[in-house]
């Protein structure tokens, strides 16, 4: 409950917009990933990163020494979209939105939880979505895009969201 707590601080106050957008934006994926269920992992719990190179950065920094459940988590920075192969959590930054379809393809049929940022992206497949919305960084989420991979979200994370679908 306390991290639920510290989620919605972290939303709702986003004072200075864009210079935390990276701290917000990684904070809500590590979170996250305490509020989805995912079948069991072979130890470790991987956060795949496209097209956002400082979103990267501080996930990176803010996980270390940090599990899900038993399994060590994991970051990785991809360059491209053929780097996409087995991770918990794809984040796909808004310059690569423009290739989301191939994105899903590489994700079909895995249990990755794809979150994105850029408006109309709940609409494309996306499962999470982060918006800027009333001078703030807000999430969207679609608990049918969630489904499909095989994931549960918890009812408390779809009572967080800006939009829930």
């Amino acid at each position: 409950m306390r991290k639920l707590i510290v989620l919605c601080i972290l939303f709702f106050s986003a004072n200075s917009l864009f210079a935390q957008e990276e701290t917000v934006i990684a904070a809500a994926i590590y979170n996250f990933t305490r509020q989805v269920d995912w079948p069991s992992s072979n130890g470790e719990f991987t956060i795949d990163v496209i097209g956002h190179k400082s979103v990267y950065d501080k996930l990176n920094e803010m996980i270390k020494g940090r599990k899900v459940g038993n399994s060590t988590i994991s970051v990785r920075f991809l360059e491209s979209i053929t780097q996409i192969t087995q991770s918990e959590i794809l984040f796909v930054g808004f310059w690569q939105s423009k290739d989301f379809t191939k994105i899903q393809e590489r994700v079909s049929g895995k249990n990755t939880l794809i979150i994105t940022e850029k408006d109309g992206m709940i609409d494309n497949g996306s499962a999470i979505n982060f918006v800027i919305r009333n001078n703030g960084i807000k999430f969207e989420i679609k608990r049918t895009n969630i489904e499909k991979y095989g994931l549960k979200v918890s009812d408390a994370l779809i009572n967080l969201a800006y939009k829930a679908y």
